[in-house]
C-alpha cells in the first residue's frame, strides 16, 4: 500500500464524512465540520477542532455503516482492517492534517474532488452495494469504486454504502 493510497483514503473520509452530514446529504446527524460545529468544538478542543470534528464525523458514519452493511466478514470506508485503520489514522492526524483542513467545505468542491477521486461517472442502487472482496479495500482500484459509488449516491439523492466483504467458498 501507497503512502498516497492512505492518503486518499483519509481524504476519501473527509468527503465523504461532511458530505453525509445533516447539512448536505443527511446520512448521519450531526455537524461537526462546519464553521458553526468547528467552533463550537475549538472551546472543547482548543488545540485540535478540527481533528476533533473529523473524528466526531467519521464515528458516526461508521456507525451508520455498521448498522445497514454488518460487522462480520466486510470492510467499508469507516472500519477498515486494523493495519489499514492505523494508517489511515496517522496519516489524517499527522502530515495530511494540513490538507484535509485545507478542504473546502462546499458542496460543489466537495463533489468534484470526490469525481476526482472515482474517474468514471457511474449510477449505483441505495442501499449496501458490495464493491469487491476484501483484498480490494487497501488498492487504488478498491478506493476508486468506493469513490464512485459514493459520489453517485450524493448526485441522485441516494443513501448508498459501499463495502468489499471476503469471498464466497
Amino acid at each position: 500500500m501507497t503512502t498516497e493510497t492512505v492518503q486518499n483514503l483519509a481524504r476519501l473520509r473527509l468527503l465523504v464524512g461532511v458530505l453525509g452530514q445533516k447539512n448536505h446529504a443527511s446520512w448521519w446527524d450531526c455537524s461537526f465540520l462546519t464553521d458553526a460545529g468547528l467552533e463550537s468544538l475549538d472551546y472543547n478542543f482548543p488545540r485540535a477542532p478540527f481533528s476533533a470534528a473529523f473524528s466526531a464525523t467519521i464515528q458516526a458514519a461508521k456507525r451508520l455503516h455498521d448498522e445497514r452493511i454488518g460487522r462480520t466478514g466486510v470492510t467499508h470506508l469507516f472500519r477498515l482492517e486494523s493495519e489499514l485503520e492505523m494508517m489511515v489514522h496517522r496519516s489524517a492526524a499527522g502530515e495530511g492534517l494540513e490538507a484535509l483542513k485545507s478542504t473546502s467545505l462546499e458542496r460543489e468542491s466537495l463533489m468534484r474532488e470526490l469525481a476526482g477521486l472515482g474517474g468514471s461517472e457511474i449510477d449505483s442502487p441505495e442501499g449496501p452495494v458490495q464493491v469487491g472482496d476484501l483484498s480490494h479495500a487497501s488498492t487504488d482500484r478498491g478506493l476508486a469504486q468506493l469513490a464512485r459509488h459514493y459520489h453517485a449516491g450524493f448526485r441522485l439523492g441516494l443513501r448508498v454504502l459501499p463495502y468489499f466483504a471476503s469471498k464466497r467458498p
